[in-house]
C-alpha cells in the first residue's frame, strides 16, 4: 500500500485553510457584529433583548441555521456516497459548491438596513445563516470524506489530519488579526466601522475561494479508488443504522458534542474575555492568538508522534483536562489583584496542547471508525461517518449558540459581566466531562483494521 505523498497532503490541506478562514469569521465575529458591546463602534442591527424565556433572536437564528446544517449533513453524505460521477464521489461536489460557500459567509454581514435595528436585518441574518450552512455542508462533507480515500494507512490519516490542522490554525490566526486590519481600513479609507468590517470580510472570502478550489482541481480522486471493490450502499436509513451500530463511534460522538460546545464558548467568548473581563483593547486578541497558535504548532509533532505510539484516547483526555483549566482561569479574569497579563500568560501555557489535540484528532477518530466499518462490512460509508460527525458537531454548536447568547443577557459589559463568567464556568464543566466520556471509547478494537493493512502490505 503506497504511502501518500507530501505534495498531495499539502494540496488537500490548503482546502482546509479556505474552510478555516470562512468559518472562523463567523465563529469569532458573528456574535460580536450582531450583539456588540456598547463601546465597539458597531451599531445595533437586530433586537438585543430576550423575546422568550431568555432566548435572543441572534441565538435562535444561529441555532436554527446550525440545526438545518446538521440535518442536511447525513443527506449530503448519503448523496456523495451514492454518487456515480465519472470524476469521483467527492471532487465534483467540491468544485460545484466552492464559490457559493465563499460568497455566503461574507454576504451575511451586508445587512440591508444599516445603522438601526430592523426586522429586515433579522430576516437577512436568518436566510444567510441557512444558505451559508448549506453551502458549507455541500463542500465540507465530501472534502472530509476524501481523506478516507486518499489516506489508506492509519499513519497517513494522522499525518494528513495533522497537516490539515496546521492549515486550519493558520486560517484561525489570519482571521484573529482582522480587528487590526479593519482598523487600518477604517483610517485609510475614512469609512465607518461596519464598512471596514465588510471590506475585510470580502477580501477573506476571495482568498478562501482560491484555497477551496486548489484540492478540487489538483487531486485526481479516481486514482485512489482504482482497485477498490465496494458493496453497493443501501438506503439512507440503512446507512445511518450501520453507522450508529458502531458503539465506539457513538461514545466519540457524545464526547465531540460536548467538545463542540466548549470550543464555541472559547472561540466566540475570547473577544469578550479580553475586552470585558480583562478590560483590554480588542487588538490584544491578535497577538494572544498568535502566541497560542505558535505554541500549538510546536505541539503538533508531539501529538502526531504520541498518537501513533501511545494512542489517541490518552491525548484527548489530557487535552480536555487542560481545556477545562483554561476556562477556570478565564472565569477569574479581573477578580482580585492578580495581574490580567499573568493570567493570560497562564492561558497561553494551558491552551496550546489542548488546541493542537482538538485540531488534529477528532477527524482521525472519525476516519478510523469509517475505515474499521469498511473493513468489517465491505461498504464505504466514509461520507456518512463524516456527515454524522458533522451533525453532532453542529448540534453542539447550535446548543452553544443558544446558551452563549442567552448567558450574555446576564451581563456582557465591563462592570456587568456575569454572563461572560458563567460561559467560562460552563465551558470548564463540559471539558472535565469529556475526560469521562472519551474514556469509554475502545481504541484497540477500532484500530484492528490496521492489522489487515499490514497483512495486505
Amino acid at each position: 500500500m503506497e504511502k501518500l505523498s507530501l505534495k498531495i497532503k499539502i494540496i488537500y490541506s490548503v482546502g482546509n485553510l479556505g474552510r478555516s478562514m470562512l468559518t472562523v469569521i463567523h465563529t469569532l465575529f458573528l456574535v460580536y457584529f450582531f450583539f456588540p458591546p456598547n463601546d465597539s463602534g458597531i451599531p445595533y442591527h437586530i433586537p438585543q433583548t430576550s423575546f422568550f424565556i431568555g432566548l435572543t433572536i441572534l441565538g435562535v437564528a444561529m441555532s436554527l441555521g446550525r440545526i438545518f446544517d446538521a440535518v442536511t449533513d447525513p443527506l449530503i453524505g448519503y448523496l456523495s456516497d451514492k454518487s456515480k460521477n465519472k470524476k469521483g464521489k467527492r471532487i465534483p461536489f467540491m468544485k460545484k459548491w466552492a464559490i457559493p460557500f465563499a460568497i455566503s459567509y461574507a454576504a451575511l454581514f451586508f445587512v440591508p438596513v444599516r445603522g438601526e435595528i430592523s426586522s429586515i436585518n433579522a430576516a437577512w441574518l436568518t436566510i444567510w445563516l441557512f444558505l451559508s450552512a448549506l453551502f458549507n455542508t455541500l463542500y465540507s462533507v465530501p472534502y472530509y470524506s476524501l481523506l478516507v480515500h486518499i489516506a489508506k494507512k492509519s499513519e497517513d490519516k494522522v499525518d494528513l489530519s495533522t497537516l490539515c490542522s496546521a492549515f486550519w490554525l493558520l486560517g484561525f490566526l489570519i482571521i484573529s488579526f482582522m480587528p487590526n486590519l479593519w482598523n487600518v481600513f477604517e483610517r485609510i479609507l475614512n469609512v465607518d466601522r461596519v464598512s471596514s468590517l465588510q471590506f475585510t470580510f470580502v477580501l477573506v472570502s476571495i482568498l478562501s475561494m482560491i484555497c477551496l478550489f486548489i484540492p478540487a482541481i489538483l487531486i485526481d480522486e479516481k486514482k485512489y479508488n482504482e482497485n477498490e471493490i465496494i458493496k453497493e450502499n443501501g438506503r439512507l436509513i440503512h446507512s445511518l443504522r450501520i453507522v450508529f451500530k458502531n458503539k465506539n463511534f457513538v461514545y466519540y460522538l457524545i464526547t465531540n458534542t460536548g467538545y463542540s460546545i466548549a470550543t464555541y464558548m472559547y472561540e466566540s467568548g475570547l473577544i469578550y474575555f479580553i475586552t470585558v473581563l480583562a478590560v483590554l483593547e480588542e487588538e490584544i486578541q491578535g497577538p494572544l492568538t498568535m502566541i497560542i497558535g505558535a505554541l500549538s504548532l510546536l505541539c503538533y509533532p508531539l501529538i502526531n508522534k504520541l498518537a501513533k505510539t501511545k494512542g489517541k484516547k490518552i491525548i484527548m483526555k489530557t487535552g480536555f483536562l487542560l481545556f477545562g483549566l483554561t476556562f477556570v482561569v478565564f472565569s477569574v479574569l479581573g477578580i482580585g489583584n492578580i495581574n490580567v497579563f499573568i493570567l493570560l500568560g497562564l492561558i497561553a501555557f494551558l491552551v496550546p496542547f489542548a488546541n493542537a489535540t482538538f485540531q488534529i484528532l477528532p477527524w482521525v477518530f472519525t476516519a478510523d471508525c469509517a475505515s474499521y466499518d469498511k473493513y468489517k462490512t465491505g461498504e464505504d460509508k466514509s461520507a456518512m461517518y463524516g456527515a454524522v460527525n458533522g451533525f453532532f458537531s453542529k448540534l453542539g454548536g447550535s446548543l452553544a449558540m443558544i446558551i452563549f447568547t442567552s448567558l450574555l443577557l446576564l451581563g456582557k459589559d465591563v462592570g456587568n459581566d456575569m454572563g461572560i463568567r458563567l460561559a467560562a464556568v460552563f465551558g470548564a464543566v463540559l471539558s472535565f466531562t469529556g475526560i469521562i466520556t472519551i474514556g469509554k471509547y475502545n481504541e484497540k478494537e477500532i484500530s484492528s483494521y490496521t492489522k489487515q493493512e499490514q497483512l495486505n502490505d
